[in-house]
């Protein structure tokens, strides 16, 4: 128990160091105005990154418009953070980038900022002081309202050639003040949108396929892990999809509400399939009560955060920290019982300790860029999209484990019925086929037989057992009756049946026969196994057979009737001296052949 204590506690470390980096990267040296060198836009290049020119001012309290901010140039210092990233900032911030276009660098540019959880941006293009040219950006504004109707928030730029200009940017949100800002040419802008959006389709679309396939067997298997995997991957595909834009792009164009609150909700939904995923996979109900308690409260507590927040009886930043402060528990209290399940030998919790050792690198590294400590680029805004990927996969091969352990357990209950059935149908001395098994298959074989394919029933029944039985016990008799079996089965095909009927009647059914002749060698042939003397108890007997038979569908086509048959031949046999094979066939024939 210490050992899991001390991989909890090293577990919550890893969690909490990312998130104990919250305070945003502030201030940075001044850049005096004269030393502002403007970034020269040539019309050889097609796209400039502005970053590395940019210098920023933190609005004070109350609204600054572009001309007043300009006056600020002086207050404007260099961000000394990570590339792009500002960090969580409740106030707006104005960036600056002094801009030269010299004669023929073009006066069409698009102007983009790649990250669209951005509440409202303002562009604004001046010359002396004077705006030439402004834009209104922001997920505040529906598609149909936008500059151009793309995931990012870009607007198309008029940049007059010979001028030097000042580009001053506004940026208010209520998360993360995340501004990787460019200048490109349209046609660079958009065959760079199409890559990222085949990209960001790819994904989803095998988020999709993973959330079809959990959903298609949750309703073929009722197996209830698959339902709670399938509101996981729902909600981080929804997430992602907004995140990235592209939700409100392709799926709600004209929705504020819903690129609002699609993110918070579906990240909370997501906390509540995987916490009762994992309460359901690692069997914590049974094993650990007081951890799937606490996993079902988390579950109830993330749902009821985000039906709140949709009915706006919460902010986004509630909504926002709860999902920040549940989004560890599944992880921190399931990454110790897998560990545990996994050295006890469990693929399905190996498995979740895997994936969860990925997602939580992910969720470093996405905790230390939404909070200002991480450059902005392709991996750490993709960091936790890949990431939650990989722990998608994980999460199939447990649901593999999963089936194959419900499969398993299927296997192993029709193993045991069909061990039930057989005792049910099996004599539990000889091991041979009883009355009530005999009946079944033989109803069977008789439904195949054509004129053909004629099938025998013999019946047989012992001369001589009760002498022996009499002389050398019950124990002995029954250890003849098991020798008589196996010689019986010695005799014929091993799809043929073998059943004891009563206390020292058997029933021989051998089916596939071209003719009667070929029935009546059988039954020579059965009688013959009697020739030799059983060993029985340490001591030698002897003991015959009388035989009777009958064919279908020759002499009759029901069981009952051929069993009838077979036992008036047998009794008939009987009278004639005993020891013989004989056929009685059907009336009005009455006279035995033997």
């Amino acid at each position: 128990m210490s050992g899991l204590h001390a991989l909890l506690r090293r577990l919550l470390l890893l969690w909490l160091l990312p998130l104990l980096l919250i305070w945003p990267v502030a201030g940075g040296a001044k850049v005096p105005t004269a030393e502002r060198t403007p970034l020269l836009l040539l019309g050889s290049q097609a796209a400039y990154g502005l970053w590395s020119n940019v210098t920023v001012w933190f609005e004070p309290a109350g609204r600054v418009e572009a001309h007043e901010a300009l006056t600020h140039l002086p207050d404007f210092v260099r961000p000394s953070g990570p590339t792009a990233n500002l960090g969580v900032h409740r106030d707006a911030v104005w960036l600056h980038v002094p801009l030269r276009v010299p004669a023929g660098g073009g006066d069409h540019w698009i102007f983009d900022v790649d990250y669209p959880a951005l509440d409202r941006i303002e562009v604004y293009v001046l010359a002396d002081g004077r705006v030439l040219d402004q834009a209104l950006l922001g997920d505040h504004l529906p598609m149909g309202r936008r500059p151009l109707a793309t995931r990012t928030h870009a607007a198309r730029l008029s940049l007059p050639a010979g001028q030097t200009l000042d580009l001053l940017v506004r940026v208010e949100s209520a998360s993360t003040l995340i501004v990787p800002i460019e200048l490109a040419r349209e046609e660079v802008y958009h065959a760079r949108e199409a890559g990222q959006q085949a990209a960001q389709g790819l994904l989803a679309g095998v988020g999709l396929c993973l959330l079809l396939y959990s959903l298609l067997q949750w309703l073929l298997m009722g197996e209830v892990a698959f339902g709670f995997y399938a509101l996981n991957v729902a909600g981080i595909v929804v997430f992602f999809f907004n995140h990235f834009g592209l939700a409100t792009q392709h799926l709600w164009p004209e929705s504020v509400w819903l690129t609002d609150k699609a993110s918070p909700v579906s990240v909370l939904l997501a906390l509540v399939g995987g916490m009762l995923f994992i309460d359901r996979v690692l069997q914590a109900p049974q094993d650990y009560p007081r951890t799937s308690r606490v996993l079902r409260v988390g579950a109830l507590v993330a749902l009821g955060v985000s039906l709140l927040f949709m009915l706006d009886l919460v902010s986004y930043r509630v909504a926002q920290a709860a999902a920040t402060l549940l989004g560890p528990i599944p992880m921190l209290l399931g990454l110790p019982l897998a560990w545990v399940r996994a050295r006890r030998g469990d693929r399905a919790a190996l498995f979740i300790f895997l994936g969860w050792g990925l997602y939580a690198l992910g969720v470093a590294v996405m905790a230390a860029f939404l909070r200002g400590h991480a450059p902005v680029n392709v991996w750490t805004q993709h960091s936790l999209q890949m990431a939650s990927m990989a722990e998608m996969a994980m999460w199939m091969a447990v649901l593999g484990v999963r089936m194959e352990g419900i499969r398993h357990a299927a296997e192993q209950a029709q193993r045991e019925q069909d061990r039930l059935q057989l005792l049910a149908a099996t004599d539990p001395l000889t091991g041979a086929l009883n009355r009530r098994g005999l009946q079944a298959a033989l109803a069977k074989r008789l439904a195949r037989c054509s004129e053909q394919q004629l099938a025998a029933v013999f019946l047989l029944d012992l001369d001589g057992f009760k002498p022996v039985n009499d002389r050398l016990g019950h124990d002995a008799g029954d250890e003849l009756l098991v020798g008589v079996a196996v010689r019986l089965r010695g005799c014929v095909r091993e799809s043929d049946l073998v059943a004891r009927v009563g206390g020292d009647e058997f029933v021989v059914v051998v089916d596939g026969l071209a003719d009667g002749e070929r029935a009546q060698r059988i039954g020579q042939k059965l009688l013959a196994a009697f020739d030799a003397p059983f060993q029985v108890a340490g001591d030698s007997c002897r003991v015959g057979a009388t035989i009777g038979y009958a064919l279908s569908p020759t002499d009759a086509s029901l069981s009952e009737e051929l069993l009838r048959l077979a036992d008036n031949a047998m009794y008939q046999g009987k009278q004639a001296g005993k020891r013989q094979v004989c056929r009685l066939e059907a009336a009005p024939l009455t006279s035995p052949r033997c």
